[in-house]
């Protein structure tokens, strides 16, 4: 079947109002309202849910077998075409195909989709809703190749032997399989065939190495379909001595992330998912875990391209509630349904290397949760016998509800939380004790008797999920040698900790840190507040962002990202990263899932002599020596890879030379003062666009000297000609201002503006700050072939 882009052309109306053109990918929630007594609280950064209404004329010519694909819809959508209504999974984060053949026709023809999140709480983070992620159409003959029909194996390496299945309607399949180059290396017939391919080159994190694989289906001498599938050489072996990638021994350098993209909210765009991970990846990352929901395609295309390892999971609770209006009622109806279609979606992106099949489920503590889990176990390797399948369960939390209060049901089915609609006891509660206790939370997992609850829902998997449980992990080593660990989330600040388990233990083979990247929702979770009333887990409004991501919304890495770039050897000169001065008067109130609040900036204007905090992150260093402006400030030694140091604030050039233990240099690095001569400067991040794509532009208040003043912020607004401004903000982590206004004011320094533009042309994007001279840029979009 012939895919093509249906993103354009849709429709949009909230609740009741007037319909209006808008660019899908479309996060409806961004638009709504947003209040203190919002139903969903800090969990959804304050947003009220609403109905969505999306709407779409399309031209057929001669339609036989037509399909439908939506990578992500949140959520319950209702979908009629041509006033036919046809049935749709519920699951918000689920890609899914309607088939709507019997209800097109030639010429033209109507869709019309509602989604509805109004009842909230129903996610216990900003979930965005709509018309989220990309949308696909499909079309065939009679005689035709089914969509995500080609599915390739890796038999082996030495030699390399793939194996194609082709599930096709009618016709015979001949499979090529095409280099990067563009040249054939192997070819096939029939639904099912094995091709060796002479002098492969492998795909793994470290080379990403891609294949195609082109299927031609003939019917009577002639092509009558065709369909091309990326994919790549790789195999994946785990046991009680490691996890193998292509025979390697992988331990995977992890970092958690949600589904939204900053300030345009959910949406998906490939841009956002290829930059994020792009990001992540210089910083050290060489896996993901996609939190807590299955990942759209483009996401999957940038780690295959890319090269990074991901964890897919598929849920974030089973059938007990951890928000009133969650899915917890619809999964055992649909859980079959999800992890078919999330193993389907992914099965030939090499990237994906294990299936998730929950985050933090209790469940697992009773029998009917156990029976649930290895059903999910077995279903995954039905579909999937070459990835292992995990979950991500936190060991105290089940610790904590074995010793409970009549949560579940005594039999299956879903939970007393789940049937009588009362307040659901989730997870939320072991984040404010986490808040409370601190990391001391990670060894409530190894309180006595604690290995008896946990172990009927870990040795149901491949792979251990330990979430929060690092206590735990020389223990099980010598208690379970036959179990497999992953820190499937952990706090960013015990990374060299953790990682030396890592490395010692064979039988523990990575560490994903909560968060790789900030997002939306559970606000203040993991930031640092400056006053009483914004202390502890669950910040008060007008909070928006978690405050949890190594690397902040904007996609600028932090002092976490630091600490783990220097923990994995991954730095290849000392990091340098200030504690706010500007705010280091103030009372500081510290957050279990960060460790620091350091930036890299060394530009304060209107704080000398102010106490300043530098922090310098080292792979290597047995010391560090700090120069202020050419001057000695002192030598520290390097602890647990960071040299702390105090000094009084003065502008200039800051300098770090990491120093062995002979006294000799390592390597050095710098930050520098903007000077005073500031304005806004707005920086697009790429040459030009795609036409019906984005452009991320970088907005920051600079001196002359190019940069960026981080205690001078100013109200701006950005305005698009020629094209459309999807977002604009900036990581401000409370605010009652909105990412779709156009106005913002700068956080330490820095916003992003996100352009669009729909054909192939340029658009001007102009940002005026309060009082000052406004700034242009011009952004070049050129075409695509959308088709596919």
């Amino acid at each position: 079947m012939i895919r093509s882009s249906f993103c354009d052309g849709w429709e949009f109306a909230r609740d009741d109002g007037r319909f209006a053109p808008v660019v899908v990918p479309h996060d409806a929630m961004l638009g709504n309202r947003r209040g203190p007594d919002a139903p969903a609280a800090s969990a959804s950064g304050y947003y009220y849910g609403a109905r969505y209404r999306y709407r779409k004329t399309f031209t057929l010519e001669e339609p036989q077998v037509v399909m439908i694909e939506f990578e992500g819809v949140y959520r319950n959508p209702k979908i009629m075409v041509n006033g036919a209504e046809i049935a749709a999974p519920p699951y918000g984060f689920i890609p899914f195909f309607v088939d709507v053949s019997d209800v097109v026709h030639r010429g033209e023809n109507i869709i019309e989709m509602q989604a509805d999140n109004s009842d909230q709480p129903d996610c216990r983070w900003y979930s965005g809703g709509g018309l989220y992620r990309q949308v696909w159409l499909w079309e065939g003959g009679t005689a035709h190749i089914e969509a995500e029909g080609v599915k390739v194996t890796t038999l082996s390496l030495t030699p390399a032997v793939v194996r194609v299945d082709v599930l096709s309607t009618g016709g015979t399949a001949h499979v090529a399989v095409i280099d990067e180059a563009g040249n054939v290396v192997g070819e096939g017939t029939g639904t099912s065939c094995e091709i060796a391919i002479p002098n492969a080159r492998l795909w793994s994190a470290e080379q990403p190495s891609l294949y195609t694989c082109h299927v031609e289906l003939l019917h009577d001498g002639r092509v009558v379909d065709t369909a091309d599938s990326t994919f790549g050489i790789r195999t994946v072996e785990w046991g009680p001595e490691g996890l193998f990638v292509n025979g390697r021994e992988t331990l995977l350098r992890g970092g958690c992330i949600h589904c939204d993209n900053g300030v345009i909210g959910a949406a998906s765009f490939p841009e956002s998912e290829r930059r994020r991970i792009r990001i992540m990846k210089a910083a050290g990352f060489n896996a993901v875990r996609v939190a807590h929901n299955p990942s759209p395609s483009s996401l999957l295309e940038a780690c295959d391209e890319i090269g990074m390892y991901i964890m897919e999971e598929s849920w974030d609770m089973w059938f007990t509630r951890k928000s009133a209006h969650d899915y917890a009622s619809e999964f055992l109806d649909w859980c079959d349904h999800d992890l078919a279609r999330s193993v389907s979606h992914d099965y030939n992106h090499p990237s994906v290397i294990m299936y998730s099949i929950g985050n933090e489920v209790a469940d697992p503590i009773t029998k009917s949760g156990v029976a649930i889990e290895r059903s999910l176990v077995e279903l995954a390797h039905s579909l999937d016998p070459t990835r292992p399948v995990t979950a991500g369960l936190n060991l105290a939390m089940m610790v904590m509800e074995h010793a409970g209060r009549g949560w579940y049901s005594s039999g299956s089915g879903v939970s007393e939380a789940a049937q009588d609609g009362g307040a659901p006891r989730d997870s939320m509660l072991f984040n404010l004790a986490a808040q409370a206790w601190g990391s001391s939370m990670t060894y409530l997992a190894n309180a006595p008797g604690a290995d008896k609850i946990v172990s009927p829902g870990l040795d149901a998997l491949d792979i251990a999920g330990y979430n929060y449980a690092a206590a735990r992990y020389k223990v099980d080593a010598r208690k379970h040698p036959d179990r497999l660990i992953v820190g499937s989330e952990t706090f960013p600040h015990e990374i060299d900790r953790n990682w030396r388990l890592v490395e010692k233990l064979p039988s523990v083979i990575g560490d994903f840190m909560w968060a790789g990247w900030d997002y939306l929702g559970e606000a203040g979770a993991g930031a640092w507040a400056y006053t009483a009333e914004e202390a502890g887990f669950s910040k008060p409004w007008p909070w928006l962002l978690a405050g949890s991501g190594a690397i902040d919304l904007l996609g600028q890495a932090g002092a976490p990202a630091a600490l783990a770039g220097a923990v994995w050897g991954k730095l290849v000169k000392p990091s340098i990263m200030v504690r706010p001065v500007n705010m280091m008067a103030k009372k500081t109130y510290r957050a279990t899932w960060r460790g620091t609040d350091a930036i890299p900036s060394w530009s304060w204007a209107g704080c000398e002599g102010m106490v300043a905090e530098v922090e310098v992150y080292d792979a290597h260093a047995h010391a560090v020596r700090l120069e202020l402006n050419g001057e000695e400030v002192s030598t520290q030694p390097v602890r647990r890879f960071v040299a702390k140091f105090k000094l009084a604030y003065e502008p200039g050039t800051l300098r770090a030379i990491a120093l062995d233990r002979d006294g000799r240099e390592l390597g050095h690095s710098q930050l520098v003062s903007a000077d005073s001569r500031l304005h806004v400067e707005a920086r697009p991040e790429t040459r030009s666009g795609k036409a019906g794509g984005i452009v991320y532009v970088d907005v920051a208040i600079r001196g002359s000297n190019g940069e960026v003043e981080s205690s001078c912020d100013m109200q701006l607004t950005a305005t698009v000609e020629d094209g459309e401004l999807l977002g604009f903000g900036s990581a401000r982590p409370a605010t009652t201002e909105r990412y779709d206004s156009g106005s913002f004011a700068t956080y330490r320094g820095r916003a992003q503006a996100i352009v669009y533009r729909d054909a192939p042309g340029t658009a001007t994007l102009t940002i005026q700050p309060a009082g000052l001279e406004s700034t242009s840029v011009a952004i070049d979009y050129v075409s695509v072939n959308a088709s596919s």
